[in-house]
């Protein structure tokens, strides 16, 4: 049975005739279809989105969390059916949709609630008089979010800016909506102003560039940095603060003197859990020259035992990339390097059955490429060790770096000097709703999550009360 999903504005589901089919990318078969939002429709969006806000805005921080608790109880209660929705779209394990993106997605809300119900504005006293600072929310937010982890990003994204009183249109890829849109359903249940939250659905260069040309007030995007420069672009009339988080080339350094098998296990879970499509994920792996050759013998080894299959097997580790289009680019990405000298140790070529199924592919390099697959592909280079702060420097991006050695003292020094928004020695994936996270130089600006991604969507409103001579009284003693 095919079943439709129609987008949420204003309070209501409406669909349009444009319609977009949803195949099931392990076995290629329909199964759900969304709507392009039409343009009149959007127009509509923006004012209830302006209403909603108003009133919003006016809520308590306590009256605020409450909702936020609810969201967090929502997304709980229906966790086998959104986590199921998202693995039958998008290819990835039923276990990481589960266990980890969903969940930890919800615990945004549950931890913005805590911030808000401990937060008190600002009160400063000085020779002159006493000084408000007030939260000011911005007005509406535009959230662009991914189709890989919709609802983990929705709660990265959406609960800070609810907490500090926007509204907010959510703009989720065509190729990642459904949980969203499933979600609606429970949201406009909840006694909030109707047009608080919008799901919007469609493709992005009529829907997305629709919203960014729109009078927003903020855009959160999350994504890659050439849909971002398309999004720039077309906002450019209406100028406006932009949030972005843009992904990169992840770099993972293993020293020597690396505990080789807490190495060689993360490396595989950063390299190709979600089939690689982790925006932490790691591109880069870059091993120091006394140990290479042992340790990509017990990579490629551990690499070619990765089970392949259906995404809803539990013992599955890789499922299908999400359209027949993502497959045959990946492949042509692969190929190209290998024309310009990549060695292929494993991996390499499509699988030939039903699906969209690409396997864990490993590529020697011989110098640095800082490139991202967002798929399940990676590259290993050797290294010197008087060559590594070179090598870590020039990445022109900056999300993540992983570093493995026994040295502690060594690994602080060299995150110390290496300009990354993550970096983490001797683990991977260490993150929670209270720790900040994102980009540095080309893989973005601004924060989500803990306070800082708080103080992302509000704009600080001072208020001065003299009770005492002003700094300007009797300055010209006339």
């Amino acid at each position: 049975m095919v079943k439709v999903y129609p987008y949420y504005i204003g309070g209501e589901f409406r669909k349009s005739k444009e319609e977009i089919d949803k195949l099931n990318p392990a076995n290629e078969e329909l199964f759900a279809k969304i709507f392009e939002t039409k343009i009149e429709d959007l127009d509509f969006c923006l004012n209830k989105a302006r209403e909603a806000q108003e009133v919003w805005k006016k809520i308590s921080f306590k009256e605020r969390a409450k909702v936020l608790r609810q969201i967090h109880s929502i997304l709980l209660d229906n966790l086998s059916t959104l986590a199921e929705l998202e693995t039958k779209e998008i290819g990835k394990t039923l276990k990481e949709s589960l266990f980890v993106d969903i969940p930890l997605g919800a615990d945004c809300f549950n931890y913005y609630a805590s911030f808000l119900e401990s937060l008190n504005e600002e009160l400063i006293e000085n020779e002159f008089g006493i000084s408000l600072i007030k939260y000011k929310p911005f007005g509406v937010v535009a959230v662009y979010l991914p189709y890989n982890v919709p609802l983990m990003i929705f709660g990265f994204s959406c609960a800070s800016a609810l907490a500090a009183g926007n509204s907010l249109i959510i703009k989720p890829s065509e190729f990642g909506s459904l949980s969203l849109l499933e979600l609606a359903k429970d949201i406009d249940r909840l006694d909030i102003p109707k047009g608080l939250i919008n799901i919007i659905t469609g493709k992005g260069d009529a829907i997305g560039r629709f919203l960014a040309q729109s009078d927003v007030d903020v855009i959160s995007f999350t994504g890659s940095r050439e849909t971002l420069k398309k999004i720039f672009s077309q906002a450019i009339d209406t100028p406006k603060k932009i949030i972005c988080e843009l992904g990169g080339c992840n770099l993972c350094v293993v020293f020597s003197d690396a505990n080789k098998q807490l190495a060689l296990e993360n490396i595989l879970g950063s390299s190709f859990i979600k089939s690689g499509q982790m925006c932490i994920g790691t591109s880069l792996v870059l091993i120091e020259e006394d140990i290479y050759e042992d340790f990509i013998k017990d990579l490629i080894e551990k690499t070619k035992k990765i089970k392949i299959a259906d995404p809803f097997d539990p013992q599955t580790g890789i499922g299908p990339l999400p359209t027949k289009e993502h497959l045959e680019n990946i492949h042509k990405r692969v190929k190209d390097l290998q024309a310009k000298g990549a060695k292929i140790l494993c991996g390499g070529e499509p699988i030939s059955k039903k699906g969209y199924f690409y396997p864990p592919t490993i590529l020697e390099i011989k110098e640095a490429i800082y490139e991202e697959f967002f798929a399940p592909v990676v590259l290993l280079k050797s290294f010197k060790k008087m060559e590594i702060e070179k090598i870590i420097k020039e990445n022109p991006t900056g999300l993540v770096l992983q570093i493995w050695t026994e040295d502690i003292y060594k690994a602080k020094e060299l995150a110390d000097i290496s300009d990354y928004g993550t970096i983490w020695i001797n683990t991977f994936a260490q993150m929670g709703s209270q720790i900040p996270f994102g980009g540095n130089k080309l893989s973005g600006w601004g924060r989500n999550l803990g306070r800082f991604g708080f103080f992302e969507y509000i704009q600080p409103k001072h208020i001065g009360i003299g009770f005492k001579k002003s700094p300007v009284e009797g300055w010209f003693g006339v």
